[in-house]
Order: C-alpha cells, then structure tokens, then sequence
C-alpha cells in the first residue's frame, strides 16, 4: 500500500496545484477519476485502475482525492475537489456513486468541456439491498431517485459483474426515456499495488484447522448455523471458527458466534486489511450467501482476495463467485446443508486443502490480474 498511502498524501488539499496534479500537455487520452474512498470499492474500482493504466502509453490517470469519508459524504465534498483546469483536461470523468442531485453539477462540466465524456462506476445493486443490509436504512426512496437520474446523464457507466450491467442497462433503458448511458462490465483485478512489503503468505502452525468467515451479513451466517454447530460437536478438537468483522447481528447472530466458540477480530482499516488478511493464518473460509438480485449482482473481490494468499473456499451456489471458481480445482460449491457439511467433514481429513490453494493462488495472478491483456481491455473502453 506504500504507493497508495503517498499518493494520497500528495493530493491533500494543503498542497499546491502544481503538486498534486500534472496536467502538462500531451498526446494521451486523460481519464479524471473523482474522489474514490480508500476503501475496498475505491481501491478495486478506481486507485489500482488509475496506478495500472498510468502505466500505459496512450493514457494517463489524475484522482482529484483519496477520501476516508463514509457513504453519507456532501456532494460538496467532490465538487469542491474539482478544479476547472482538471475539467478542462479531462477525456472522460469518472464519479462513484452520487445520490444527490447533480444536474447543475453536469451542466457546469459540459460549459467548461463540451467533449468530456462522463462515467460513473457503480459497485453494487442499490435498488436492490435488503433489509438485512445495513446500508439499506441510508438509501432512502429520495437518494434512489436521484440516484437513478444520475445513472441517466452519464455517457457510461461501469459495473464489476456481469448479470449487474445486463439488469442496469434494462432499468436505465426502461426507465429513463431520453437516457443514451452505456452500461460496460470491467472486471475488479488484482494488482501488486496492494501487497507492496507484504510479508511472505503466513501459514497455520496449530494442530487446528482455522475455518474463517470474513465480514459476513447476520442472514448469510445464520444459513450455516445448522451446518457448523454439527460441525463443532463433531470436529470439536480439530477446528477452530475465526470471523473477521463481526456482523451487524441480532442477539440470534451473537449467540452462534459464541456457540460455535468462534475467535472474533475486529474490522481493521483498508490500509491493514491484506496484512490483517494474512495474519489470521486461515485454512479455509466459508463463502455463504443467499439467493436474491443483491447478491447475484455482487462482486466478486473477496473470492481474489483469500486466493492471493492461498486460501480456499468453499462458496455458495447464489455467491458471485461461482461464476469464477473452478470446482474441485480453485475451491468447492456448496447449496444445501448436507453439501456444506459433506464438504467441510471431506476436506478437513484429507490434504487437498494446500493443494487447491496453491491453485487458486495461480490462477488469480494469471487470470485476474492487471497484465497487458487486461490493461488493454480497460483501456479500449476509453478511447
């Protein structure tokens, strides 16, 4: 993270212009990406693209901010980030998400760059977030509407899963009668920026086997709650529960946390969570998710994410992941209880475990990486 965390620095606003920003003339196409959070959507949808594409030789990527601001953030916080020469220079503008109204904001853009073509990359379906969600209770019907008259006045607009962008393209089309937005699936990829002074991949060193759930909702958990109770009375001395991130959970999520004697850690920021990732030390992690739109619409960075540092899974037929894991090779699928039980009781007494990491682990830099066959792709886009 050591490239991310000082090109955050140098885009504070106490810095000057010239500074923070290199907007000398060239022949390149300018892509101005806005105000991304240093958190997981911002790192895998707009810092690592900007840092990869920069690379190329026929683009070149300004980010106005790194922001921490959370989801509640004033649409003043971006426009106050967008200087009129960054305008000006910009080929294409790239907005996260923004539940405010912001046609002034477009007609301002379009004065200052007739030609600028606007983007806005949405990581995940929000007319679609359940009630177990927590994110559900700050999306009121107001955002959502200003939200999807948003979606119309870009130019493009760019998704991380492929069911998401033909379900966007639809709504956008059905909905907004005089919208022209183009939905693009780009895929989240890896990428060496985040693993930067990574230590070498830690490995379980105690004579249990680490079974970890990371940052699940209450309701995916809780489909499991048959499946690793048995699991525990059977294999008591033989595994250990690990969860990173504790749920948004009801007294029902807390109790079978403390059931299953599960060993909790605390969510850590952006910058500590690959470091974090690897110190837990895991053998296998459980990927349970529910069937509905939220969840078939997903990304799938997490499934990347446990394959770079090795670590199976075993995912559930409705999690976005299937559509990337190959079964039996890169990991296992699971759907009804007793598939989940067979599994986790299989792999747990045998040695194929490190294997499928490892495989996994090639197959994500090999695949679902940024390359020159990915970089490629992205770029085309912008043209």
């Amino acid at each position: 993270m050591r490239n991310i965390t000082e090109l955050q620095e140098r885009l504070n606003t106490k810095n000057s212009f010239e500074h923070r920003y290199n907007i000398e003339n060239d022949d390149k196409i300018h892509l101005l990406y806005v105000s991304p959070r240093l958190n997981a959507t911002g790192y895998y949808r707009m810092i690592t693209p900007a840092l990869e594409i920069n690379k190329t030789t026929t683009h070149k990527v300004i980010i106005t901010s790194i922001e921490n601001n959370d989801f509640s953030r004033r649409l003043s916080d971006f426009v106050n980030q967008m200087d009129e020469r960054l305008i000006a220079w910009a080929d294409y503008i790239i907005f996260p998400p923004l539940f405010s109204d912001i046609s002034y904001l477009v007609k301002a853009i379009k004065i200052l760059n007739l030609s600028v073509q606007l983007v806005m990359d949405v990581d995940k379906n929000y007319f679609a977030v359940p009630d177990y969600i927590p994110l559900s209770r700050k999306l009121t019907q107001e955002k959502l509407q200003s939200f999807q008259f948003n979606l119309g006045a870009m130019d493009l607009v760019t998704v991380a899963n492929k069911a998401f962008q033909n379900f966007l393209q639809r709504l956008i089309d059905d909905r907004l009668e005089n919208a022209n937005t183009l939905v693009q699936y780009i895929p989240s990829l890896v990428s060496r920026y985040g693993y930067e002074e990574m230590p070498p991949i830690q490995k379980n060193v105690t004579n249990k086997l680490r079974i970890g759930f990371i940052k699940p909702d209450e309701d995916s958990l809780l489909s499991l709650k048959e499946v690793v109770l048995k699991l525990k009375t059977s294999l008591k001395e033989k595994i250990q529960f690990v969860c990173l991130g504790k749920p948004h959970s009801s007294k029902e999520g807390d109790l079978l946390l403390k059931e299953i004697d599960c060993e909790i850690h605390s969510t850590v920021s952006f910058l500590d969570y690959f470091e974090k990732l690897n110190d837990l030390t895991l053998d296998l992690v459980l990927l349970p998710a529910k069937e509905g739109l939220y969840n078939r619409h997903q990304n799938s960075q997490l499934f990347l994410e446990l394959s770079v540092f090795g670590i199976p899974t075993i995912t559930s037929i409705y999690h976005p992941a299937k559509l990337l894991l190959k079964e039996g090779e890169t990991g296992w699928l699971a759907s009804e209880n007793n598939e989940w039980y067979d599994l986790l009781h299989s792999v747990i007494n045998d040695d194929t475990l490190e294997v499928v990491g490892k495989n996994a682990l090639k197959w994500c830099w090999r695949n679902n990486s940024f390359n020159a066959k990915t970089l490629e792709s992205l770029t085309q886009i912008f043209i």
